[in-house]
């Protein structure tokens, strides 16, 4: 049961875990506070900058909402913009999205604006794989007004031999502090950004997206720890890219796995809005801020956009939603059609024949479709966008069904995604599964312990069957087949499938093997070489390629190489290194406010902080 503070009634601040058993006389009420102690920073996460850009109607959806999340970051004065992975769509974006995020980035965050917090850490182990020695803040060749702190997600994820994601490339240019990014699989040590604002002292954390399956084995075999400063006057901020709702026996990480020493959670990936903090099983806030743009026609994207103003001081913390006013309307609703019977009589149809029946279905789905326009309109978002529509239309009758796509045709100067308005969807076969007898919901129970992906069922066949792959490594080809519809990469499967032919020949040749102990050689190769970070170096090649049109709905990572339950139980230790680590002083920058010493890279001496 979270307490409050002693507020005016236009602000609840929330008690961090650790403080919620205070004395209410210990409380700081709102009077006390300064604003120099609080930090104020907006949080957004899955901007998908580039989604949907070859579409004519909707190219620039994306970029017209970042500008606006960092109009709202200047308007509001805030200390940095925290994003939660997902910047960009795909891995490798095009040429314009580059551009356009580049320029926004400058056109924002880039200025005089005095920066009022303090970076306290290493950032030898903050930016280890940046090749950066500071935040883009504290670099004297640059001027930031706003600094962006982000981790990548399942989209903009790091591909190829050498790791690198569009992320890496704006980082590089100064614009965005790129953090959280973990290549060991076998174990994951995460290291804090330590930053202070006047008395507050803020422990960011930052978990980028790693498949689930790794990250639960990595949980259950305790391979997960979190480093933390010394003192207990730490609000601790963690940001994460993963699976929140359950979408399969392996394919989530579930909120109690969370470490108990986290205050906060901005959790990315799920798209569907719940910024407001809500407390999971073990005591840790979780705000869960979605989407900025729908990439889907799914009923969670249909929920209002928000991004979040969060504010700490000290050990307590407030969230505060803003709605964004620019993403393209998107109505989402369900029907059943009536009867037949019933529609005649509320139509006036005098003919009983199919094209009638079929006619009236018509009619009420134009009815309710035009119903569906009139909401978008009353939203009163900015631009007057064709709006976003999904109705999906149950019926009993067969002889109700007519071609959807030539149904929309006739909205094409009124909605954006006229050829996929409506989706139909038998009510009696849905019904039937429901409400079915004792033996089918038995079978429905068993059928949630099945694969969720292509790539897991044929894991499992083979896995589950004396038949074997002889040539081809099963895992690396799986993982291709991955990188294909997840990571854009249309041709990974013939690339890695003509590697993995060429070296299995040559090696046939360098060793000389006889005829008869051909396939247990091939065998013993593919047990002893190939891995799924084989993938990626085969695919170093070809990260310049364009990209082609890729499932959009899409939002399921999974397909690991390794075969784990989800995680149960907190699992996770937070721990404190051994011997004394690096510490970072406060900088060359001046007081809070000051713009001045910019030019020396000089640190004072601090006693250690982890």
């Amino acid at each position: 049961m979270c307490i409050y503070s002693s507020l005016s009634q236009s602000e609840i601040w929330l008690e961090s875990p650790e403080d919620q058993n205070m004395d209410e006389t210990q409380n700081t009420t709102a009077e006390a506070r300064n604003e120099e102690d609080i930090f104020s920073i907006l949080v957004a996460t899955d901007i998908h900058m580039g989604y949907a850009e070859k579409d004519p109607i909707r190219s620039k959806d994306t970029f017209v909402t970042f500008e606006e999340i960092l109009q709202v970051a200047q308007e509001r004065n805030v200390d940095f913009l925290l994003l939660g992975g997902d910047l960009f769509h795909d891995s490798q974006p095009s040429t314009y999205c580059l551009y356009k995020c580049t320029e926004l980035l400058k056109r924002y965050c880039l200025g005089d604006r005095p920066i009022t917090m303090e970076y306290l850490s290493d950032p030898s182990l903050n930016f280890s794989f940046a090749n950066t020695d500071s935040v883009n803040y504290e670099d004297p060749n640059l001027n930031v007004g706003i600094p962006v702190f982000s981790i990548h997600g399942n989209h903009d994820d790091p591909t190829g031999e050498q790791q690198i994601s569009a992320l890496n490339l704006i980082s590089s240019a100064g614009l965005v502090n790129y953090f959280g990014k973990h290549t060991n699989f076998n174990s994951v040590e995460v290291e804090p950004i330590l930053l202070k604002k006047g008395q507050t002292h803020l422990a960011l954390y930052g978990l980028s997206h790693i498949k689930d399956e790794r990250l639960g084995r990595m949980f259950l075999d305790k391979n997960v720890s979190f480093l933390t400063p010394q003192g207990d006057d730490w609000f601790n901020l963690m940001v994460i890219h993963q699976n929140r709702a359950s979408r399969g026996v392996k394919s989530f990480i579930p909120d109690k796995s969370l470490p108990e020493m986290i205050d906060l959670v901005i959790w990315g990936h799920e798209h569907n809005c719940l910024i407001e903090p809500v407390q999971a099983g073990n005591n840790v806030f979780i705000s869960q801020p979605g989407s900025s743009v729908a990439t889907s026609l799914s009923q969670g994207e249909s929920i209002p956009k928000h991004i979040g103003l969060l504010q700490i001081y000290k050990k307590e913390f407030n969230m505060t939603p803003i709605p964004l006013k620019t993403v393209r309307p998107f109505i989402y609703r369900e029907i059943l059609l009536r009867d037949f019977e019933t529609l005649r009589q509320e139509y006036g149809e005098n003919e009983v024949d199919s094209v009638a029946n079929q006619a009236l279905a018509i009619k009420e789905v134009e009815k309710v479709i035009e119903e569906m326009i009139q909401e978008a309109k009353d939203l009163g978002r900015k631009g007057n966008m064709l709006p976003l529509l999904r109705l999906h239309v149950g019926y009993k009758d067969e002889g109700q069904v007519f071609n959807a796509i030539r149904f929309g045709q006739k909205y094409q100067d009124k909605v954006a995604n006229p050829k996929d308005v409506i989706k139909f969807r038998n009510h009696m076969r849905t019904s039937n599964t429901r409400t079915g007898d004792k033996e089918d919901k038995e079978f429905m129970a068993e059928t949630v312990n099945l694969p969720n992906r292509v790539e897991d069922l044929v894991l499992q066949y083979f896995e589950t069957n004396d038949v074997q792959l002889k040539c081809l490594n099963l895992r690396a080809f799986n993982e291709s087949v991955m990188k294909c519809i997840d990571s854009n990469q249309p041709d990974a499967p013939i690339e890695v499938c003509n590697y993995l032919t060429k070296d299995a020949i040559k090696k046939l040749e360098e060793e000389a093997i006889e005829e008869e102990n051909v396939e247990a050689f091939i065998i013993e190769n593919n047990t002893k070489q190939h891995d799924v970070s084989l993938v990626d170096k085969i695919l170093e090649n070809k990260l310049g390629k364009k990209p082609v049109a890729r499932r959009q709905e899409m939002e399921i990572d999974s397909g690991s190489d390794d075969d784990v339950s989800p995680v149960k139980g907190n699992d996770t230790t937070a721990s404190t290194a051994r011997g004394t680590r690096p510490a970072r002083g406060p900088g060359s920058r001046g007081g809070r406010g000051s713009r001045g010493g910019r030019g020396s890279r000089a640190r004072g001496k601090a006693n250690p902080l982890f």
